[in-house]
């Protein structure tokens, strides 16, 4: 694929991913799409058979930048609580950002139903690197593998961010509650107090 093409394609992922999270799967069309890629429809079909072929592009394409920010916030600085604190806020912001409230459970239905697979990806890879950074801190998180094995405590977190994004509540009080579960999280893996997250 030329290069041309590839960022034709990317174009239109990014245009589809604005209408998805307006619209939802099902009320979204082609049209729409191509309307908001300022392209005629027949053009967006000759990079995408359709609609669903579209959704799963910009599922692929949004677990490819989850798992990339996810990992980068994890080498930024501050404490174990800062930095992993920082790995799920990528994904709150993504899913809680952009999408209304209301939206939010019904647009998780639909990827699962339309894109199972992509989902699972997106959830596997994302826990991974979750579980990784874990690992990484098994220095100050002294209890991890006692207590829980790393990939477990990674599920658990993961689990519980899907929890706290499906709320309706503003974003700053789901913010407030995955920095909750992450203080929670990281003091009970640590035999030692480990140093308060910053505000």
């Amino acid at each position: 694929m030329s290069d041309g093409a590839a960022a034709k394609q990317d174009h239109i992922v990014a245009a589809a991913l604005g209408v998805f999270v307006r619209h939802g799967y099902r009320r979204t069309s082609m049209d729409l799409i191509a309307r908001a890629a300022r392209m005629s429809r027949p053009a967006v079909y000759q990079y995408f058979g359709g609609k669903e072929e579209l959704f799963r592009a910009v599922g692929g394409k949004l677990a490819d930048g989850l798992v990339t920010a996810a990992r980068a916030a994890w080498r930024g600085d501050g404490s174990v609580a800062d930095r992993l604190y920082g790995m799920l806020a990528v994904k709150l912001d993504l899913v809680a950002g952009g999408v209304e409230a209301r939206l939010r459970a019904e647009l998780l239905a639909e990827a699962r139903e339309v894109a199972g697979d992509v989902v699972l990806a997106l959830e596997d890879g994302y826990t991974e690197a979750v579980a990784a950074a874990l690992e990484a801190a098994s220095g100050e998180l002294d209890l991890l593998g006692h207590a829980i094995p790393a990939r477990d405590a990674a599920a658990v977190l993961v689990a519980s961010l899907t929890g706290i994004a499906q709320q309706e509540a503003p974003p700053e009080v789901l913010r407030t509650r995955l920095r909750q579960l992450v203080e929670l999280t990281v003091r009970g893996l640590a035999t030692r107090t480990p140093a308060p997250a910053t505000p």
